[in-house]
Order: C-alpha cells, then structure tokens, then sequence
C-alpha cells in the first residue's frame, strides 16, 4: 500500500513520484496523543474542569435606619428604645443585635412591638440588645423591620449616643451590617444649683489694754478684776475653739530682780477657788459657746504661755454672735514690790470649716 507522510514545508509525493502540491501541517496538543492513518489525523483530548469557590459578597449597609426613645432623661427607667431600618440583602435572619455607644446602659429589656421580622426573644447583655428569632425566616432585601424594646435605663452621663445594628445568620454570618443610627442626646434631669458661700469670722475684743493701780493697804484697792469681753461670730460647719496664752513670766516687773506676781494656779487642770494675795489668774464664762469646765464654780486658773483652750462651739454660730467674758484678777499684799507689772495675754480663735 501506498504511505502518505504530512511534513510542515515539504512535498508529498505519491509512488509514481508525481508532484501532488505543498501543505502547511498544524498539530494541536492538550494532552493528547497523535498518530496518523491514511488520510485521518486523529487528536485524543483530556480537558481539565476547574471549579473556583463562590465569593460571598461583603456586608452592605442597613438602610432608613432610625433609634427614637420614650424619654431621653439621664438615668430614666421604664424607657423604651425603638428601632426601624430596611434590609439591604437576602437572608435569614437569626439575630439582630442593638450596640449602644458608651456606657451605663441597663434594665431588663422586654419585646414591645415587632414588624416585618418573626417572633423572637430579647436580652442585653452590657451595651448589647439582642433580639433572636425564634424561628428564622428568610427576609428578603428592602423590607422594613420595626423592634420596640421597653423596661431600659438610660445610662446616667449626659451626652450624645448611637446605636450600631448587624443582622445575622444562626450562624453567626453577617447579613447586613454594622449600620450607625442617627444619635440621641441624653440629657439632665435637673438643673445644678450651686452656691459657694465665703468662709467667715469676726472676732472682737473690747479692752484691748487695762491698768490695775493697787495698794495692800486698802481692801478694796488690794483685790481688784478686769473684765475682757470677746465675741465670736463664724458661719464655720463645726465650730470653733477658742484658746488664751500670756508670757512665760507672768505678770512680772523689770525692777532689780523682775519681781513677780504668783499664778493663782499652773494652768487650767489645777484651777482653784480664788486663793487670795498674792495671786494673779483668770475665770471664765460664756453664752452660746461652751466654756471649759474648769471654770465651773467660779475657779481660777493661771495663763500658761503654751495657751490652753477655753471655750468652744461644735457648728455655726448663726446671726448671734457668742460672748466669751475672760475676768483677770490680781490680789497683792505686803509681799508685793512697789513696783509696775506687765504681762501680754493673746486670745486665739480656730474655726473648723470642715
């Protein structure tokens, strides 16, 4: 039998060695194999078939997406938080959920009213309302969903709040969503008064300097007192003490010496009865404040220069001033120096504003 041979730019030539004409060849190879037969070009082909993963479409936005509440006064209970949006894609959906900005939100929320969603249950969880489906339906996009949530607390900052809504699959998949609302304004429930009053004292003696000319051999002029009359008036929370101190020397004299004077007692714990010449010390008595016991019965003490507390009030004064009367007394005999004796005695007050 005759042989026929295909070759790219030759001549094919039959037995008779006559010309037959030129052809151009083309092999086609996609995991093929070739042979030839007499007149036929035979191609075996294996195709492969490629199957990509389907992309799911990202998230798109709740549109109309609306939060409106009963009562938008900080710290408000019983307060109703309604929501409305229109789904943007396909689905069925098993849960919604409500994340309110900031914090403090709280209450027990309860389902109010619902459209365009099946019936499902409500819980909040932190700044979270979820509502669950009970039995999830497949919604389609562009339907308007209204939830009515009651039994909220607002949070208690004032300010200016969203809330951020997602749909979801059972799956927990993303339907549509994060979607913010518009804002609500939480406001005051009152108006802040406040009013700073200044602290005050007023203090006043009335001798601010006394002189005692005496003689021992005069009864009268031998024991003789001073009066000092102070007065306190102090809008101080917890009152005020009120202390007396003089020299360390007492009442003495710059004579050769510096004579003195005896203290009619070392200080307040060891107040007398007037013990009589020579002697020089103090008594108290008080309307409003409290004098200090150990003035009680009329005892005298003598100044210490430390200073000892006196009197004293635990709370303001009010509009009548308190009267504190401090009475010297110096008695002298013949013991006495004929001479001239000073002293310094220092009233201190000490509000407690506290």
């Amino acid at each position: 039998m005759a042989r026929e041979s295909i070759g790219r730019g030759a001549s094919a030539r039959t037995h008779s060695g006559a010309t037959v004409g030129s052809t151009s060849s083309v092999s086609i190879r996609v995991g093929s194999a070739r042979r030839f037969r007499r007149g036929w070009l035979v191609v075996a082909a294996v195709v492969g078939l490629c199957v990509l993963p389907a992309v799911q479409a990202n998230a798109a936005a709740l549109s109309t997406v609306n939060w409106s509440v009963s009562s938008n006064q900080a710290s408000a209970t019983a307060v109703s938080y309604a929501y409305s949006f229109k789904t943007a894609t396909a689905g069925t959906i098993k849960t919604i959920t409500f994340a309110v900005s900031g914090a403090g939100l709280a209450g027990t929320p309860a389902i109010a009213n619902s459209y365009g969603i099946p019936a499902g249950t409500v819980a909040r969880s932190g700044q979270t309302i979820t509502y669950t489906v009970t039995t999830p339906a497949a919604i389609a996009a562009n339907i308007p969903i209204y939830l009515e949530f009651s039994g909220l607390t607002n949070t208690a900052t004032i300010g200016a709040y969203t809330t951020s809504i997602t749909t979801q699959t059972a799956a927990a998949a993303t339907i549509d969503g994060p979607t913010t609302s518009n804002t609500v304004n939480m406001a005051a429930t009152n108006t802040a008064v406040t009013v700073r009053v200044a602290k005050s004292l007023t203090f006043t003696i009335d001798t601010t300097a006394f002189e005692l000319d005496m003689d021992p051999s005069l009864a009268a002029l031998a024991d003789q007192s001073q009066a000092v009359g102070l007065t306190v008036l102090t809008n101080a929370n917890s009152g005020y003490t009120l202390t007396v101190a003089d020299n360390a020397a007492g009442l003495q004299s710059a004579a050769t010496g510096n004579p003195t004077i005896a203290k009619a007692s070392t200080g307040k714990t060891t107040s007398v009865v007037w013990p009589g010449a020579p002697a020089f010390g103090y008594t108290v008595t008080a309307t409003g404040a409290t004098a200090d016991t150990a003035f009680s019965a009329s005892k005298y003490a003598g100044y210490t220069s430390a200073g000892e507390q006196i009197a004293s009030r635990a709370n303001a004064t009010g509009g009548t001033a308190d009267t504190i009367t401090v009475t010297n007394r110096v008695a002298i005999n013949y013991a006495v120096a004929a001479t001239t004796f000073t002293d310094t005695i220092t009233y201190t007050v000490t509000p407690n504003y506290s």
